[in-house]
């Protein structure tokens, strides 16, 4: 792996100010949070994986479940170890992956990491007691200046932004939580993208403006799920 050069800055100003994260579990196989007031929310990412995917279920059809399997497991895997690096190069630790394509993709995706600075959190925890619903985002941070919520993906191919839709919930979701839990509210969101078929790195931004389409969006979908969003 190449040598750390640039520092990231990262900032205290959470715990400072009194930030206590929910903790995850496990309730009935289900993903849950228990926020420091002993409530118990589901996952946001149990509730959008809750989703109908005609799509998938058709590929899975057409290429069998055998190579369906295969190929989600590997790629499960790589995702998580680019995921891992990206972790380890904002916090300014040593790198180190035994997968060649994680580390391929990642040296892809680093460059457009140089864009995030003064990090407030990597893997933190967020809790909505307005929505009931909790998760943990990738990273908070400043990303060319604006403050983001900042989510790290890879992809096996091109992602056309009306296929993302369930990216923005997720992050949208996160703007809301960070917000409600801090009093700061991140300008945007940014998703990247590494793909893995080509050498691109696409990169998707929504302005926080549009929260309140996405909100909505995320209520209806409870509506639809109260199997999965009521916690025993």
């Amino acid at each position: 792996m190449p040598e750390m050069k640039q520092k990231f800055r990262h900032k205290n100003d959470l715990r400072e100010n009194g930030y206590t994260p929910s903790v995850r579990d496990q309730i009935d196989g289900k993903r849950v949070y228990v926020t420091p007031a002993g409530n118990v929310y589901p996952s946001i990412t149990s509730i959008l994986g809750s989703q109908p995917k005609p799509g998938i279920e058709e590929w899975r059809k057409r290429v069998g479940a055998k190579e369906a399997n295969k190929i989600v497991k590997e790629s499960s895997a790589i995702g998580t170890a680019v995921h891992d690096l990206c972790e380890k190069y904002l916090y300014n630790s040593p790198l180190k992956c035994d997968i060649p394509e994680a580390v391929e993709v990642f040296n892809r995706l680093r460059f457009k990491l140089s864009n995030i600075n003064n990090i407030y959190g990597l893997e933190i925890p967020l809790h909505s007691d307005k929505l009931r619903v909790a998760g943990t985002s990738d990273c908070v941070a400043e990303y060319n200046g604006v403050l983001s919520v900042i989510d790290f993906k890879t992809s096996r191919k091109t992602k056309r932004e009306e296929w993302i839709e369930d990216y923005y919930i997720q992050t949208m979701f996160y703007a809301a939580a960070f917000f409600e839990m801090t009093g700061a509210i991140p300008e945007q969101v940014v998703i990247l993208i590494a793909v893995r078929e080509s050498n691109e790195v696409q990169v998707f931004t929504k302005s926080i403006k549009e929260i309140d389409v996405y909100m909505e969006k995320l209520l209806t979908m409870m509506k639809r799920i109260p199997h999965v969003v009521a916690i025993k």
